[in-house]
């Protein structure tokens, strides 16, 4: 018995080994075909750019920049490939009822991941960047790397994306019923603490990044809570109706 479960774990890791190659290696040659492609995307980031003057400041910066946004890229591009190895991998252990949890959560994170995405990029980071241009100093000039912008705009939109994963996390939570409608309530005014914390250690070192970040994610936290009570309550007449079977 015990062989059979070593093998078993054994052929797990293995198969998680694989998964996991086919991920890392399709997202390397993605990210080395859209390589030449970054350029566009850069431009993108650029249109944002209400007038500050940028620079760089090392004859590699530029390349560097590119492999970034190469990389965030074909992590987009691929994520129907890693949602599906990650569902492939984690499906054959779970029962029917979170199989169909677990799979909605996945498809709805991704299109959650995209709509903060493209919140940040047509909301959020025009009027943080047009904030910083107004408290510049007359007589100090401004000479911003193309890195560090690239940085700050790449960080912003990938913390955006994954902060609007919040409500499709709590629906997973709820629906598997690891997380209550009643904890959130009753926690509520120390999660928003926390988003604040969270929200300061994700962004770039500055409150309005901060302010910007945190206040999506507490109207995130509402809608969240008012999931996990929709799910509880469908939980709990499910329960009620195979007891009275």
């Amino acid at each position: 018995m015990n062989n059979k479960s070593e093998m078993s774990l054994v052929g797990h890791l293995n198969e998680l080994r694989k998964r996991l190659t086919v991920m890392v290696i399709v997202n390397l040659i993605v990210a080395a075909l859209l390589f030449n492609r970054a350029a566009v995307i850069m431009q993108y980031l650029l249109d944002l750019n209400p007038g500050m003057q940028l620079v760089y400041i090392s004859p590699s910066e530029l390349l560097l920049v590119y492999i970034q946004i190469s990389f965030i890229m074909a992590l987009v591009l691929c994520s129907p490939l890693n949602i599906y190895e990650v569902w492939a991998f984690v499906e054959k252990g779970l029962y029917k009822r979170e199989k169909a949890a677990v799979l909605t959560a996945l498809v709805f994170g991704l299109v959650c991941f995209i709509g903060g995405a493209v919140f940040c990029y047509f909301m959020v980071l025009p009027t943080i960047l047009q904030f910083f241009v107004r408290i510049e100093i007359a007589d100090v000039a401004s000479m911003i790397s193309v890195k560090s912008y690239a940085s700050f705009a790449n960080t912003m939109l990938l913390a955006f994306g994954c902060v609007f994963e919040m409500p499709v996390l709590v629906f997973l939570l709820t629906k598997l019923e690891i997380l209550t409608p009643e904890f959130l309530k009753k926690n509520q005014a120390l999660l928003i603490v926390v988003i604040f914390i969270f929200a300061a250690i994700i962004t770039p070192p500055d409150v309005v990044s901060q302010i910007m970040l945190g206040l999506p994610m507490v109207l995130l936290l509402q809608l969240s809570i008012l999931i996990s009570v929709l799910v509880d309550k469908k939980n709990r007449k499910k329960h009620e109706q195979e007891a009275a079977q």
